[in-house]
């Protein structure tokens, strides 16, 4: 339903404002689903590290 660019934004202004629901209104979408998304961002961050380099250029390219 939203592509990937849009999730990147949206999980991105979370991160510069005070409420997670403030921003979640703003997009109309649920609070529930941007920290979803927010959580997901956070899990493929950590996981990058561990990855080689081909691998993390896999990883980005299903993630788009």
């Amino acid at each position: 339903m939203f592509d990937g660019s849009f999730r990147k934004m949206a999980v991105e202004l979370s991160h510069t404002k005070e409420s997670l629901k403030e921003v979640a209104d703003e997009l109309g979408i649920s609070q529930t689903l941007l920290s979803k998304w927010r959580q997901r961002q956070s899990e493929a961050v950590q996981g990058t590290t561990e990855l080689t380099k081909n691998q993390k250029l896999i990883r980005a390219a299903k993630s788009a």
